[in-house]
């Protein structure tokens, strides 16, 4: 079987799995973006949001989710009712205690905007009890900073600065404990206790760097100015205000850089200095009409007021009240009408609201279908995959059984293989000793030919040719040509079959060779044999035929090479001799002189053996041979 109809149906099965989780990841994905997304982008957030909480094809948890983070964007705005409708709405599926958590947080807060306190401490104490189960101190730290601030705003200051200062100790955020000691030096000033008050908003001052927040840096500045105002410091009081002033005119913030000038000049008045503080307050009236803030404007007629009055210049300080009062009177229309339209909005979200709510019924009509649908569609696919996975998981053990019998099947035929070419290489053997056996045996015979018939007839003639008395020249001639004719049939027997070889052991037997032409030639020449016993017990009749390859190539080296150092390794392993020679001389080009008589001898000799030969020589650079022979060793050692 092909592996590629699996792998198929895997991929199959992958892209199934994968069609379904797809919306589900996609969905998570833009949930996360648009969570992330509030602050900077809160528009693109709360589309994405809306969005997601109304698509009934995500599940509920995902939907609770966004519309969790819908009420905390309608919180965000100041929008209170739509706020605590979508919170109250993602309560239903919420199962996450985190989100448990900031869901009764978001209420709370919206009690609290709301002006029902005693729900906002409910839902404030199930959020913290929640939290502290979980160990959440992020939001441990909020709901207390949650319950200083609705303290506060009650008028209980001694238990609203206990939260505050137990969300401190929850907390290692700098900015969080920073707007704790504003918040508790608040409470402080409105409990008249300004030494208190001094103390924290100076403790709030130096954590909050002018370069990062400056525009908190500008207002608690401007605080500790009154706080010290209040403690009658007036020269450090005027200090604050002027670093208020400063730190406002360095980052553009025109109506804060008005009111320390509105506030200087009280302490400025209260130093004794009543025309300089009028001064400053007559020419901050036109910047503060530029920017349109009235109740800047209402301060500065207030504060005229009271120092003409102080002056006793009770014209002046008319003129300043009935301005007082215009702009009083002036600023109250606008809160009437800021309320009214408030109130507007208010109603017409809570119209809509409920127009939306009836939607909503005829929506959960159409969702238990729309679920009972979705629910059948996975059982069906759960089914498939139920019933394909046992059909894959056969379609497998059957691939794996044909890949093992497949696997099998080759490593028998290997071995077939590997058998029959070992009995080959086996029979190739037998047939090369046969034949060197045979080889020798007629060498023998022949020797022995030459030596007991032709030698002993030419020596008989020798000894009956002495005896001639007559013709002393001419006897003397057929003697000496006899003599020169025994002595070649001797050298022709004693070279076809070395009577020593066979009498002397093999690596003695090749060194003593060396050695002789060692004494009559100029190379050095070294013979390592290795192991010596192992080459002493190779078979008689290879041994003639190594000795003869190491002569022939000790000739083509003496009268070719011009070497000064010659080295033969002759090595025997179990199954083959290996012979190595070397040597130093000019060397020569071996792919264009391979006709020589000495190499071609050598060739033969190696193809009788079945034998292989390696040859590296260049010209000037010396030559190297390696021979490998198969041998059969002798059974005696």
């Amino acid at each position: 079987m092909d592996i590629i109809p699996i792998r198929k149906i895997l991929l199959c099965i992958t892209l199934c799995y994968s069609f379904l989780c797809f919306g589900q990841e996609s969905a998570t994905t833009q949930l996360n973006s648009a969570i992330d997304s509030l602050d900077a982008n809160p528009n693109y957030s709360y589309k994405v949001l809306s969005k997601i909480s109304k698509d009934n094809q995500q599940q509920d948890s995902i939907k609770s989710k966004a519309k969790l983070y819908l009420g905390s964007y309608f919180n965000s705005i100041g929008v209170v009712d739509s706020s605590m409708y979508y919170t109250r709405a993602s309560l239903i599926h919420l199962r996450n205690k985190k989100h448990l958590a900031q869901a009764y947080r978001l209420l709370g807060s919206s009690f609290r905007r709301s002006g029902n306190m005693d729900e906002a401490i409910e839902m404030l104490y199930r959020s913290l009890k929640i939290s502290e189960e979980i160990d959440y101190l992020d939001m441990i730290t909020k709901v207390k900073s949650d319950f200083g601030i609705l303290y506060a705003n009650n008028e209980n200051y001694d238990k609203s600065i206990q939260f505050f200062e137990e969300s401190n100790a929850a907390t290692t955020d700098k900015n969080i404990i920073s707007s704790n000691y504003i918040n508790i030096g608040a409470a402080y000033f409105r409990k008249k206790d300004y030494d208190n008050a001094e103390k924290f908003f100076l403790k709030a001052y130096e954590m909050i760097p002018p370069n990062t927040s400056p525009k908190a840096s500008a207002t608690l500045a401007l605080n500790i100015g009154d706080v010290l105002h209040k403690n009658k410091k007036y020269e450090e009081a005027l200090a604050y205000f002027n670093d208020s002033k400063k730190i406002a005119d360095l980052h553009g913030f025109k109506d804060k850089s008005i009111n320390a000038i509105v506030h200087k000049s009280k302490a400025i008045a209260a130093l004794g200095k009543p025309k300089e503080a009028i001064n400053l307050l007559n020419n901050s009236i036109a910047p503060a009409k530029l920017i349109s803030n009235l109740e800047i404007q209402k301060n500065i007629y207030e504060n005229l007021t009271n120092i003409y009055a102080s002056i006793d210049d009770y014209k002046s300080a008319n003129l300043a009240l009935n301005n007082f009062h215009a702009l009083k009177d002036s600023i109250s229309d606008n809160r009437q009408k800021k309320t009214i339209t408030e109130l507007e909005v208010k109603y017409e979200t809570a119209t809509k609201q409920k127009e939306i709510l009836l939607l909503k019924e005829d929506q959960l009509s159409n969702e238990a279908e729309i679920k009972r649908q979705r629910l059948l569609k996975r059982f069906y696919m759960i089914g498939f995959i139920i019933v394909l996975i046992p059909i894959i998981g056969l379609l497998l053990v059957y691939y794996q059984k044909l890949q093992v019998k497949t696997k099998y099947n080759a490593q028998k035929e290997e071995i077939n293989r590997q058998k029959t070419a070992s009995f080959l290489k086996e029979q190739e053997l037998k047939l090369a000793n046969t034949y060197v056996i045979a080889q020798n045996e007629e060498r023998n015979r022949i020797a022995r030919e030459l030596h007991d018939s032709i030698g002993g007839n030419l020596a008989a003639i020798k000894l009956q040719m002495i005896n001639i008395e007559k013709d002393k020249k001419t006897q003397a001639t057929i003697i000496d040509q006899l003599d020169n004719t025994y002595q070649q049939v001797r050298e022709i027997s004693h070279n076809l079959i070395p009577k020593k070889i066979n009498q002397t052991a093999f690596a003695n037997y090749i060194r003593e060779y060396i050695d002789t032409i060692e004494k009559v030639t100029e190379p050095d020449i070294n013979f390592i044999p290795h192991p010596v016993e192992k080459i002493n017990t190779i078979n008689d009749n290879q041994k003639v035929e190594i000795f003869r390859i190491i002569q022939e190539l000790m000739t083509n080296a003496l009268k070719h090479a011009k070497a000064k150092v010659i080295e033969i390794c002759l090595n025997a392993y179990n199954d083959s001799v290996e012979i190595i020679f070397e040597d130093d001389g000019i060397g020569f080009d071996y792919k264009k002189e391979t006709n020589g008589i000495g190499l071609q001898n050598i060739k033969k000799r190696l193809t009788l053996l079945k034998a292989k030969i390696d040859i590296d020589s260049a010209a000037n650079r010396g030559t190297a041979i390696r021979i490998e022979i198969p041998t059969v060793l002798n059974d005696k050692k």
